[in-house]
């Protein structure tokens, strides 16, 4: 089926249930980040790819809410579809809500399948739409009516983590979150994020290539542990190590009979933005508890020994990617052609040759000259660039190792760069800096720091509309909470807490800027003032210079991206072939002013 036809076999779904629209989005029952096959129901709908973006449906139109990082790439595949791109973060764009009460006649029914769409988004959508006249009909999956050929859901094995790599037992991290509960008075604790039942229960998934968490629910009282998932993927070890734990093991689709019959009386916390809108409903009798995510503030700050770990896996990861950039370079001097496809396969194989590599914590984001600006730009078949020796080339990626998880931007040059991407390339690098050596207080907000890395690209006229950074799980979701680094986080930073810094520049139809480093928040002063916290760089991975305009770098600078190679140096030429230090000795050289 092309674009169209699906359109139109949603139009006669809507049609039978007397629906005037019908919303699809490519989220699954978790609302996780990374979603199986099975629920990119917008990118089956409508060919944009990428985890943000809604289609709205009616009888005579078609449209695409999606945010700034994708509007190229989602202009590129809409055109010919007759699918209308609605740019939702410009200001002038109306949100779904406010396009349906514009354009449709009042009494219309607006539906959605509420086994996909969370809690927390179908209630927006009610909350908007019914008051002023638009009734909600989340009962129906009109996809799953049209879509004949669905992939079926995912089902792979349980990866279990030894305690060695996890620093703490089954036992003792359910007696942390019971304690947590206790305090808060709650009788009952819904885990719908997959990837915290992966930390409670010390096991990873291989549902999909990308994703380390397998679809599952976790129900915690203070008498029990329930957890939900197909029997299929457990191995006996796993199931030998949840009977010592008293975890009792139920069928993944037994979860919503289980809310059911919870007593009314129950004090719940479920996560909005993890619960899908029938469990939710499933579970609509008990008392709501709202309050923070217990397990992701939890997990969220990393013990010694998962920290330990992490610098492992960074470490290897630096390897692992200067061995690449030595054999791009070599292959390039040597005049063999390499695309951006190549790039990106090639990065997996130096990455799977250290040890302990799993899989990509993320499908790489490789992007040459005009991709490059393209926030989440990915690669494929049909959009592959041969490389040519001009512009600059922006990768993006990460490993998921037994270690930890990796996440590192960097760019480079492919020939002579013109003084525009070198001034734009250490604009961003200042603020990269900036925000690297900060020292701020106890209770800084995700919002304070983004405004330090942002301060000095203002200054000269630069910004970028992606955040500043995002939390880091261990061996987990490369994007994980409670923090990150943006405008609108109001998260306050603790210590033990892994993140990213990855500010940006991006020229469209020119060339993309981004450098990232993962970092460990840790504690540097207490005085009579309080307490102060710095980051500990994890990253290994060397800053290229020769983009680099010494004059808009001050000396302090200049003299952290000096020390840093040197530290690189350090730190990875022992794990490198001669010719490999060779290249990383001169792509590390010393900036002067």
């Amino acid at each position: 089926m092309d674009i169209t036809e699906k359109i139109a076999g949603i139009r006669a779904e809507m049609a039978k249930e007397e629906l005037a629209a019908y919303i699809v989005s490519n989220t699954d029952p978790h609302n996780n980040e990374l979603v199986a096959p099975r629920w990119r129901s917008r990118q089956w709908l409508s060919g944009v790819k990428g985890s943000a973006g809604t289609v709205v449906v009616t009888a005579d139109w078609c449209g695409l809410w999606t945010d700034s990082r994708y509007y190229d790439a989602a202009e590129e595949a809409l055109k010919g579809t007759g699918i209308e791109l609605m740019r939702a973060s410009d200001f002038d764009v109306p949100t779904i809500e406010e396009w349906i009460k514009s354009n449709l006649a009042e009494g219309s029914v607006i539906g959605f399948f509420g086994g996909d769409v969370n809690v927390e988004q179908g209630k927006k959508w009610a909350k908007s739409l019914e008051p002023a006249g638009y009734p909600i009909n989340s009962d129906h999956d009109l996809v799953d009516r049209v879509w004949k050929d669905r992939p079926a859901e995912p089902a792979g094995e349980l990866f279990l983590v030894p305690e060695e790599y996890a620093g703490k037992s089954i036992t003792a991290k359910i007696a942390l979150v019971r304690a947590e509960l206790k305090k808060l008075k709650i009788d009952a604790h819904l885990l719908g994020r997959t990837d915290e039942s992966c930390w409670l229960f010390n096991f990873r998934g291989t549902d999909t290539p990308e994703l380390t968490t397998p679809y599952c629910y976790t129900l915690i009282t203070p008498d029990e542990v329930r957890f939900f998932i197909d029997p299929a993927k457990l191995t006996d070890k796993a199931r030998e190590i949840f009977a010592e734990a008293s975890v009792k093991l139920e069928p993944y689709s037994a979860v919503s009979d289980a809310m059911k019959a919870l007593p009314k009386t129950t004090k719940l916390l479920t996560v909005p933005a993890h619960t899908n809108l029938n469990l939710g409903k499933a579970a609509a009798h008990c008392i709501e508890i709202p309050g923070k995510a217990v397990v992701t503030h939890i997990k969220g700050v990393k013990n010694a020994t998962e920290i330990k770990h992490t610098k492992e896996a960074l470490l290897q990861d630096g390897v692992a990617m200067t061995k690449f950039f030595a054999w791009f370079y070599r292959t390039l001097d040597e005049g063999g052609e390499i695309s951006e496809l190549m790039v990106s396969r090639k990065l997996r194989e130096f990455r799977s040759e250290r040890p302990g590599f799993r899989h990509n914590s993320f499908e790489a984001i490789v992007g040459y000259a005009a991709h490059a600006a393209l926030n989440h730009y990915s690669v494929d078949e049909d959009s592959d660039l041969k490389l040519e020796r001009e512009n600059v080339l922006l990768i993006d990626s990460g490993g998921n190792y037994l270690q930890g998880t990796t996440d590192t931007t960097r760019v480079i040059p492919l020939g002579e760069p013109t003084q525009e991407q070198k001034d734009d390339y250490t604009v961003v690098l200042r603020g990269f800096i900036d925000l690297m050596s900060a020292i701020f207080a106890e209770g800084a907000t995700g919002a304070q720091l983004d405004a330090i890395c942002r301060h000095n690209m203002w200054k000269v006229g630069r910004n970028f509309k992606h955040g500043t950074g995002h939390g880091v799980g261990f061996g987990l979701e490369v994007h994980e909470g409670p923090q990150n680094i943006s405008a609108r986080n109001t998260e306050k930073f603790v210590l033990g807490q892994l993140s990213t810094i990855e500010p940006g520049c991006y020229r469209s139809g020119k060339h993309g800027i981004r450098i990232e480093n993962m970092v460990h928040t840790i504690l540097h002063d207490e005085n009579e003032f309080g307490r102060f916290f710095k980051f500990e760089n994890m990253t290994w991975c060397p800053i290229n210079v020769d983009l680099v305009e010494p004059s808009l770098l001050a000396q302090e600078h200049l003299d952290w991206l000096n020390e840093y190679n040197a530290g690189v140096i350090e730190k990875l030429s022992p794990h490198l072939e001669d010719n490999e230090v060779t290249w990383l000795t001169r792509e590390c050289r010393p900036v002067k002013a």
